[in-house]
C-alpha cells in the first residue's frame, strides 16, 4: 500500500505541469523540470503552419528570401511550433481587403492599416468585423499576456473607446495593435515625414538644406534644379521633384499650409469647419497644378508602383522626394554606388503658424497597423502562440538581434552586435533582412520601443539608423494630450446619416483629379463640386456642433 500510494503521488507531480510552453511553474514544477520530469508545459509545441498577410503596398520588402529556413523563423518554429506562409501587396490597400473579404479567403492572419473605423482600411475592417469575418479575440486574451498588453499599451484612450471597442461591437475585440510605443513618450515612433534633395545637387546650386522652409523657396528651388541640367547615375535628366507609390506622399509638398491638427476640424477665423472645407484647399491645389504645369513635378507620382518608385530613387532620378527618408532602402542601392547623392532633409518647411511642419501625436497612438485573425483560422491559439513569444522579453531580441553568442553579445544588459557580424549586414543589409531581423519588429511587434529599452552607441548604429536620428533631432515630434474633437461628432444626431452620404465620396481621388485638370477654372470646378457635396451632406452642420459641444472644455483638441 505505502509504494502505491507513493507511485500515485508521483504522477500527480509529473502531471501537474500546464498551460503554453515557456509558461513559468510553480516551484515543485521547476524542479520537477530540472529533474527530468517531463511536463505538460515543456513539451515540444504543436506544429502548425498559417497564412499571413501584409495588407501594406510594398510591405513584402522586409521579407526574408527563404521564409522558412532564415534563423529567426527557425528559432520562434522551435519555442512556438509555428510557420508563416508570408504574403505581401504591391496594390492598393483597400482593394486588396475587399477583395479577400468579398471572395471570403481571409488569410489565418492578416497586418493592415487601422487609422478610423469610419473611412478607408478601418472602415472596410470594421464591416469585416461586424459580418463575423474576423475571430473574436476577447476568450483567448487571459492565455496570452503580452498579446493582452497590446490591446492598451501605447494605444490613445480615445482611440481605444471609440475605434477598437466601439460599441457595435458589443465587447468583443478583433483587433491587435502593432508599432505602438512602449507608454513612454520617448517611445513614440519618429517616421521623419518631410522633403528630401539630393545632397550633390544642393551642393552644386549652393543652397544650403535648412534654408528651403517655405512654399516659394522651395517652388524656387525646383526651378533652379530643372534649370541645372542635373543627371541620374545613368546621365539621364533628373526629376526636379517626386513621391513614392500613389502619390505617396504629396502632401509633404503642401506643407506651408498645415497646422498642429489631431481632429478632421480646422479654426478658421474664429469659426470651426470640417477640413475638406478648409479655405486652404483652394491654394494647395493651385501650388500643385504651378508644379506640374512648370514640369517641376513627375506626373507620374500618382501611379508610381513601390518598386518604380524605389528605382527612381535608386538611381537618383528624383532630385527631391516628399516621404519618409527611405534610409534603410538607398543604404544599399544609390548610398553605397553614389554616396555623394545622398538626400538631405529640406527645412524643415514653415507651417501657417510660421512652426515646423512635423509629426503630431497624442501621448498615446491613435491610429496604426493591425493584426486580426480570419474567423475560419483552424488554429487560433497557434496563431496567439506566435503573437506572445515575438512579443515577449526573449522574442523581441530574437526578432530585433538574433541569436545570442551567434550574431549579438550581451554587455551589462545591452545587446551588442558581434563586429564581425555588424560589418556584414552594414555592408549588405540585405543579409540581415533574409536572416529574418527585419519583418518582425516592422508589423508584429507593439508596445514597445527598441531605442527606449536598448540605447546603443554610436559605433553600434547602422548608416541608415544614424541618418534617421539625426533628421529626427530636426523634425522633433509635437505631442498634443488632448482628446480629439472627431469623437464629440459621434454624438451629432445626423452623424451616421453624414458618414453614409459621404461614405461614397472621396476627396482625395477628385483633388487628384483636379491637379491635372485642363485650366484653372476646371480644376476649381472639380474642387468646388467635391466641396460642396460634402457641405449637402452636413459637414458644417457637424462643425457647428463640435463647436458648440467643445466649447467651455479644454481637454478637446483640434
Amino acid at each position: 500500500m505505502t509504494l502505491v500510494i507513493s507511485l500515485l503521488l508521483l504522477t500527480a507531480a509529473a502531471c501537474s505541469g500546464g498551460g503554453e510552453s515557456g509558461s513559468s511553474g510553480t516551484p515543485s514544477e521547476s524542479a520537477a523540470t530540472s529533474s527530468g520530469t517531463e511536463q505538460q508545459g515543456s513539451e515540444a509545441p504543436k506544429p502548425a503552419t498559417l497564412t499571413y498577410l501584409s495588407a501594406w503596398n510594398g510591405g513584402g520588402g522586409a521579407f526574408p528570401q527563404d521564409q522558412e529556413n532564415n534563423i529567426v523563423a527557425k528559432t520562434i518554429r522551435e519555442k512556438t511550433g509555428v510557420t508563416l506562409k508570408l504574403e505581401s501587396i504591391t496594390t492598393s490597400e483597400v482593394e486588396k481587403l475587399n477583395t479577400i473579404f468579398a471572395s471570403d479567403t481571409v488569410p489565418d492572419l492578416v497586418n493592415a492599416p487601422f487609422w478610423s473605423t469610419t473611412t478607408g482600411e478601418g472602415q472596410v475592417i470594421k464591416k469585416a468585423a461586424m459580418e463575423g469575418q474576423l475571430l473574436d479575440l476577447t476568450p483567448y486574451l487571459d492565455k496570452y499576456p503580452n498579446v493582452k498588453k497590446l490591446m492598451t499599451t501605447g494605444v490613445s484612450k480615445d482611440f481605444y473607446e471609440f475605434e477598437m471597442n466601439s460599441p457595435e461591437f458589443e465587447g468583443k475585440q478583433y483587433f491587435i495593435p502593432t508599432e505602438t510605443p512602449d507608454g513612454t513618450l520617448e517611445s513614440i515612433h519618429n517616421w521623419n515625414y518631410g522633403l528630401y534633395a539630393r545632397g550633390d545637387i544642393l551642393k552644386a546650386l549652393n543652397v544650403k538644406p535648412e534654408d528651403i522652409d517655405t512654399q516659394d523657396k522651395l517652388f524656387d528651388l525646383l526651378v533652379q534644379i530643372k534649370n541645372g541640367n542635373f543627371k541620374d547615375i545613368g546621365g539621364k535628366a533628373v526629376i526636379p521633384a517626386g513621391t513614392m507609390h500613389n502619390g505617396w506622399d504629396y502632401n509633404r509638398f503642401l506643407m506651408g499650409w498645415s497646422d498642429y491638427n489631431i481632429s478632421d476640424f480646422r479654426e478658421e477665423g474664429g469659426k470651426l469647419t470640417y477640413w475638406t472645407l478648409g479655405e486652404d484647399q483652394e491654394p494647395r491645389l493651385m501650388f500643385m497644378r504651378k508644379l506640374i504645369s512648370n514640369g517641376l513635378f513627375d506626373p507620374e507620382a500618382f501611379s508610381n508602383t513601390d518598386t518604380t518608385a524605389n528605382e527612381k530613387l535608386a538611381t537618383g532620378k528624383m532630385a527631391v522626394f516628399g516621404a519618409q527618408p527611405i534610409s534603410d532602402q538607398l543604404v544599399k542601392t544609390l548610398y553605397k554606388t553614389n554616396p555623394e547623392m545622398q538626400y538631405e532633409l529640406l527645412g524643415p518647411t514653415k507651417n501657417k503658424k510660421g512652426e515646423i511642419a512635423t509629426q503630431v501625436e497624442t501621448p498615446g497612438r491613435g491610429g496604426f497597423p493591425i493584426i486580426f485573425l480570419s474567423a475560419k483560422i483552424k488554429d487560433p491559439d497557434a496563431a496567439l502562440r506566435y503573437l506572445d513569444y515575438v512579443n515577449s522579453e526573449e522574442g523581441r531580441l530574437l526578432a530585433y538581434w538574433g541569436i545570442e553568442g551567434q550574431t549579438y553579445t550581451m554587455e551589462n544588459g545591452m545587446p551588442r552586435w558581434i563586429p564581425e557580424v555588424k560589418q556584414k549586414y552594414d555592408d549588405n543589409p540585405d543579409l540581415k533582412r533574409d536572416e529574418g531581423l527585419n519583418f518582425l519588429p516592422g508589423r508584429f511587434i507593439g508596445a514597445f520601443s527598441d531605442n527606449v529599452t536598448w540605447p546603443q552607441p554610436e559605433d553600434q548604429k547602422s548608416q541608415s539608423k544614424k541618418l534617421e536620428e539625426s533628421f529626427s533631432q530636426r523634425l522633433p515630434i509635437k505631442v498634443i494630450d488632448k482628446s480629439r474633437a472627431n469623437y464629440l461628432a459621434r454624438e451629432w444626431p445626423q452623424y451616421e446619416k453624414f458618414r453614409e452620404t459621404t461614405s461614397v465620396l472621396n476627396f482625395d481621388t477628385e483633388f487628384r483629379k483636379a491637379i491635372f485638370a485642363k485650366s484653372d477654372e476646371d480644376a476649381l470646378k472639380i474642387l468646388h463640386d467635391i466641396q460642396d457635396k460634402f457641405r449637402a451632406a452636413g459637414a458644417q452642420e457637424m462643425a457647428d456642433f463640435v463647436a458648440e459641444k467643445a466649447a467651455g472644455r479644454d481637454d478637446i483638441g483640434f
